[in-house]
């Protein structure tokens, strides 16, 4: 029987009489916030460079350099018991501020949380150019109790002058008696009853019970059965002809006592009074700038589980949580409507499950309800090379290579098994510009209508896919790059956007598509690569109205202005869908680097991921969380994924190599290795550094094939004692024990099934002895076992 089915005939939901459409479900209250500006006037130091005062604003000259890094910066100790959302506010005015906007001129939060962990880069950013007082808002919903909270005013890397005055720190506390309830004070006006909420968000509504019609919006569900599972489809549209911003919420009601919330694979924590749980990033997006990392949420008590999930092939901007102050397990998508495009369309599901493996128990259900969305198409794993031709690595065979990025040598690649993809980068148009050229948004409009007159493709499609900003400019930011010097343009790569030339017809067209893949072909190409795939340098949001048109997947709308508009993330969701549907359509395969990162909904679309990264910053040892491995795992679930070293090599010794070898197998996953600046000094370039590391790909690549392509399952069937060490199951036959710790510990590996009568450890070699389903094994700090079972 599959988990959950036996706990249909128990939902959690109450039944009562019908709430009638518009019916205040809850009631937004005024006066949040904690009350006093937790900043002291006299406080703020300098940062860098610093800062002067010129009456009640601190003032950042950087005059014409534009390499200077000045700002004022404050800390304050708040050592919170229980997380509570933190708001910060400054305004700023700028004179000749160069560049483009990003964190360098923004209002920047850096939260120590109680237990010692960071969460930094909290940014609200101004506009650049010259321009009166802006008001900023940086909004944090804080996943575990903040310690303290450093607030910066900065203005590092631009040419120009920008005052700032008006800064406040607070915390959000409702009114005794309320609740936050995702992220606003309310009044709980009825008792919870599953069912669909609206809340006009631009205008400051109420939470309302939605049926039909309520706020001048219409509502069509469409609810089936199917695995035990209920599947809504549910269509929103405006009925008054005008820019709207709402949130539309589903409900079940869960009673808190004896619940927990279950965070993560690893972590799952008892629910507290009051308390809202949602483990989301954060944008300058919807109602509050949450967006949930992960599919699900789910909630446990001893005897059930209950789960809400989006279907990641029908995404939104959403979120989900659970809320104890009104004992409500709930999805909230935050839809941006318009003339343009009225209406929006979102597919969730609801679903029980068993709770003794809790998240686990959970992704399990989910990968039975979407199949699809996780099944692996790519049998032989192994390592992912970048743009370097794997045949003049001196025995190359030594090191695992099965993914090639990049097809400078498709033909050598085919005839020696390697799956090669050749290279596009959604979303981004880098333009080089002389030197000299003044780097601000006039300059380089001016550089691309020069390009376009000359005929060039890529100029043609900015003036039809570049984003517009909220104040209707074409948004650009300045980098200077081993691989460009100038402008990077924001493109909306959507199949949709209109045009002779777009920026989706540049990287994907039918013509290109019979060159690359049709009968004169040079080479079989395997299929897709899309680099930066969560579009790490481009503006979140895109207001141009004809994109608004054109978008396939909902719109949503700004933070700060709550206009309509267009998300990055679901922009080049279209777009790895518009190739995707070919590719697949040929048999073939799509990679992307970048994901999955911030968001779950491209992993459907892909049979390889990857990311590239840098775990000795500075030169300090600092790996990935086993949070980030873990989310990156499970939506992968038996797919490769794959990493990139991109790091300084000369303070990447044969021992931190090995740490990094170890933990990737730990995780199924394979690690590879680029440059320290994407572009430069490729590791597979330099033999002194490949010859001494062979040993160790010899060693451990073998192994993460091993278990990689026995596939990642979410439930063990086996427990550590200790909490610092790890264990994950690979099909039917692997368990992979990790010491997540810097001392060497002695565990017990227990099994919830009768133990094997053969098994050792695949790295040492040395056999595992079980006894009454339990085994004893002592690991080094950031060690790793294999442990094969017969």
């Amino acid at each position: 029987m599959p988990l959950g089915w036996f706990f249909v005939a128990l939902p959690w939901a109450v039944s009562g009489a019908e709430i009638p459409d518009g019916a205040v479900l809850k009631r937004v209250l005024k006066a949040p916030r904690g009350g006093r500006n937790l900043l002291a006037g006299d406080g703020w130091r300098p940062w860098r460079e610093g800062f002067e005062r010129e009456g009640d604003a601190l003032v950042c000259d950087n005059g014409g350099d534009g390499k200077v890094q000045r700002g004022a910066s404050q800390t304050v100790v708040l050592n919170q018991v229980r997380p509570e959302p933190i708001v910060a506010v400054a305004w700023s005015k700028a004179a000749g501020v160069g560049g483009g906007p990003g964190a360098d001129y923004s209002v920047y939060l850096d939260l120590l949380y109680t237990d010692g962990t960071p969460l930094w880069g909290q940014v609200a950013s101004f506009s650049t150019g010259t321009h009166d007082w802006q008001r900023r808002e940086v909004l944090v919903f804080p996943a575990k109790p903040v310690r303290s909270v450093s607030m910066h005013l900065l203005l590092r890397r631009h040419t120009g002058k920008a005052w700032f005055r008006g800064a406040e720190l607070q915390t959000l506390k409702p009114p005794k008696g309320a609740c936050l309830f995702d992220g606003v004070p309310v009044a709980l006006e009825r008792q919870p009853a599953a069912g669909f909420q609206v809340r006009d968000v631009a205008a400051g509504s109420g939470f309302v019970a939605i049926g039909r019609k309520a706020l001048g919006l219409r509502l069509a569900t469409k609810q089936t059965r199917e695995g035990g599972a209920t599947f809504y489809d549910v269509t929103l549209t405006d009925t008054t002809g005008k820019d709207r911003a709402v949130t539309l919420y589903h409900a079940l009601p869960v009673p808190a006592e004896g619940l927990r919330w279950l965070a993560d694979p690893r972590r799952d924590r008892a629910v507290q009074p009051s308390q809202e749980y949602v483990e989301a990033g954060r944008f300058g997006v919807g109602a509050n700038g949450r967006l949930s990392r992960w599919p699900v949420a789910a909630v446990a008590d001893a005897d059930r589980g209950e789960a809400v999930a989006i279907d990641m092939a029908c995404p939104a901007f959403y979120r989900v949580g659970y809320n104890a102050g009104s004992g409500e397990l709930f999805i909230a998508y935050d839809l941006g409507l318009a003339p343009e495009r009225p209406a929006a369309r979102v597919r969730f599901v609801r679903y029980s499950f068993e709770p003794k493996w809790g998240f686990r128990a959970a992704l399990a259900r989910l990968y039975e309800l979407f199949p699809d969305h996780f099944r692996c198409r790519t049998p032989k794993q192994g390592l992912w090379m970048p743009f370097a031709r794997i045949s003049k690595v001196a025995g190359w065979e030594d090191f695992g290579f099965a993914f090639k990025e990049g097809h400078n040598e498709t033909a050598w690649d085919d005839a020696h098994g390697i799956t090669t993809f050749r290279y596009t980068e959604p979303m981004t148009w880098w333009m080089r510009m002389a030197k000299g050229t003044p780097r601000t948004l006039d300059a380089a409009l001016a550089e691309a209508r020069r390009l376009a007159a000359k005929g060039d493709v890529r100029a043609k499609a900015l003036f039809t896919s570049s984003f517009h900003d909220a104040d209707g400019q074409f948004p650009a930011r300045f980098r200077d790059t081993p691989w460009c010097d100038g402008a990077v343009w924001s493109m909306n790569s959507a199949p949709g956007v209109p045009g002779e030339h777009t920026d989706f017809k540049n990287k994907w067209n039918a013509d290109l598509r019979a060159r690359l893949y049709g009968p004169k072909r040079k080479g079989d190409l395997d299929g897709e690569y899309i680099d930066s795939s969560e579009c790490y340098v481009t503006d979140e949001l895109d207001f141009r109205r004809d994109h608004l048109t054109a978008a396939a997947t909902p719109l949503t709308f700004c933070l700060r202005t709550r206009k309509p508009a267009v998300f990055k993330l679901l922009a080049v969701f279209e777009y790895v869908r518009g190739i995707a549907r070919d590719v697949h359509g040929m048999d073939k395969r799509m990679m992307a680097n970048s994901t999955p990162s911030r968001v779950c909904w491209l992993a459907p679309l892909l049979e390889v991921m990857g990311t590239e990264t840098n775990w000795n910053r500075s030169g300090r040892w600092s790996p990935m969380s086993d949070a980030d491995l873990l989310y990156r795992r499970a939506l992968c679930k038996g797919k490769p994924f794959c990493f990139l070293m991109n790091t300084p090599f000369e303070q990447f010794s044969h021992a931190l190599v090995e740490k990094y070898m170890k933990r990737c197998l730990a995780y199924g996953m394979f690690p590879g290795f680029f440059s320290h600046n994407a572009s430069q000094g490729h590791y597979f370039t330099r033999p002194e550094l490949y010859n001494r590391d062979r040993p160790l790909f010899r060693k451990y690549v073998p192994l993460c094939k091993l278990v990689a392509e026995a596939g990642w399952e979410p439930v063990p069937h086996a427990r550590t004692d200790d909490a610092h060490v790890y264990v994950e199951r690979f099909g039917r036959r692997y368990l992979t024990v990790f010491n997540d710790s810097d001392r060497g510990r002695t565990v017990t590996v227990a099994l919830d099934h009768p133990a094997p009568e053969v098994s050792r450890d695949l790295v040492t070699g040395t056999p595992v002895t079980w006894r009454a389903n339990r085994a004893s094994l002592t690991l080094a700090p950031e060690d790793v076992a294999v442990i094969e079972m017969r």
